[in-house]
């Protein structure tokens, strides 16, 4: 019998130990409740989610009798002994937009060639605003190369519960239900496209539509929230938002909303999803930008550094961020780092107040900010300069790009 690697038997007694000693813990905490998922003797399957909370992990995990083994951003796995008790534990699969997709294929056929079961959150990043967030194409290519049954989740209530942008914990209800399976001889002969279509569909789940009613209660609810709406619905500064309490104000005039149990934003007579909400926030910041040529983004923070291929990333510093419409600078104590706006690859967020971005040569900047500050506005602004400055020059109306940028 050939030695296991990847899937190993600590695994599975740990994942045991975790359930019995946090699990009614997580349960009671954020009012869960499920129907467990019996596929021990029927897999290895490949789970599908979609993607509310930094903390859905623990509570798909939680749904199995066997463990899952999850892909994760590589930066979860730099980063000493936290990174160490992942690994050995849990075992995550590390993807990074600077590995080449080959290396994570190649991962994950060997915990299949195992009879491990692999998830994917294929949107990549937990949604800011509660709607389902953009899925990378290619998935409906992976799941065919992998011929694995699929099964997918739908997560509800833990986006309402603790929100990316937010403070202060919300209580209400929360559940993942089975959406459905898709069997290898069903997609065998379907396009890739086809099978990507019906991931989409199968974990296009709005926080607004949970199958019970929707009241999450809490102090300080809308805390955070101008993290999320950064420009003004009345007057369109930007970055003149503030929240309190309940309610969100802007500090250049007298614009001023409350934010419900509801989970929505309440203006008067008129209410909306903060996917309506963070939609037109895009469109008053692209055409701010189109405007003030000058526009920079300063933040106060920590960075850390990491080259593709090394085990750790650097220690944390302090450092003064700016992004301005030709460079990131990064203000050291004692030298000052510019990286041209053409050098950076791309950028994400990293769980609430982590901006990562990826640069030419293997070089990864971690950059973690007060909680106060914004990374959504700071990972817009870099989107902006990117499509503006490199092919997407042809995208002339302010509604075609806002759909390019946030998550």
């Amino acid at each position: 019998m050939k030695t296991k690697r990847y899937t190993l038997k600590r695994h599975y007694v740990f994942l045991v130990i975790f359930r019995f000693i946090f699990g009614p813990f997580f349960k009671l905490y954020y009012r869960f409740k499920a129907i467990k998922i019996k596929i021990k003797k029927q897999g290895p399957f490949l789970i599908l989610a979609n993607h509310t909370a930094e903390f859905d992990i623990i509570f798909t995990d939680m749904m199995f009798d066997v463990p899952l083994y999850f892909v994760a951003s590589e930066q979860l796995l730099n980063s000493g002994f936290g990174s160490w008790f992942l690994r050995y534990f849990f075992n995550p699969i590390p993807k990074s937009k600077s590995m080449t997709d080959l290396a994570v294929v190649k991962r994950m056929v060997s915990v299949r060639n195992e009879g491990g079961n692999i998830a994917i959150f294929p949107e990549g990043n937990a949604t800011m605003h509660g709607e389902p967030v953009t899925i990378p194409k290619g998935i409906g290519r992976l799941i065919k190369f992998l011929k694995m049954p699929v099964i997918f989740l739908n997560i509800h209530g833990l986006y309402l519960s603790a929100p990316r942008w937010a403070y202060f914990r919300k209580f209400g209800r929360s559940t993942i239900v089975e959406n459905r399976r898709l069997l290898p001889s069903e997609y065998a002969s379907l396009s890739d496209k086809d099978v990507d279509q019906i991931v989409y569909d199968a974990l296009s789940v709005s926080a607004y539509k949970a199958p019970f009613k929707i009241e999450f209660k809490g102090k300080n609810r809308a805390e955070g929230l101008h993290k999320l709406i950064f420009t003004c619905p009345s007057c369109n500064m930007v970055l003149s938002m503030i929240s309190t309490k309940h309610a969100l104000h802007c500090q250049s005039c007298h614009y001023h909303a409350f934010y419900g149990e509801d989970g929505l934003i309440h203006e008067k007579h008129n209410m909306y999803t903060l996917k309506t909400m963070d939609d037109a926030n895009k469109i008053r910041f692209i055409d701010y930008l189109r405007h003030h040529d000058e526009f920079s983004l300063k933040y106060a923070g920590m960075v850390s550094f990491w080259k593709a291929g090394e085990k750790r990333r650097s220690p944390m510093q302090q450092c003064t961020f700016k992004i301005s419409r030709n460079e990131v600078t990064l203000s050291l104590k004692e030298k000052q780092l510019v990286y041209s706006i053409g050098s950076v690859l791309s950028a994400a967020i990293q769980v609430r107040t982590k901006l990562i971005i990826y640069l030419e040569g293997d070089l990864t900047l971690l950059l973690q900010f007060p909680r106060q500050h914004s990374p959504y506005a700071a990972l817009m602004y870099l989107q902006y300069l990117l499509h503006q400055g490199g092919k997407h020059d042809e995208i002339d109306s302010n509604e075609q790009l806002a759909t390019l940028l946030g998550l």
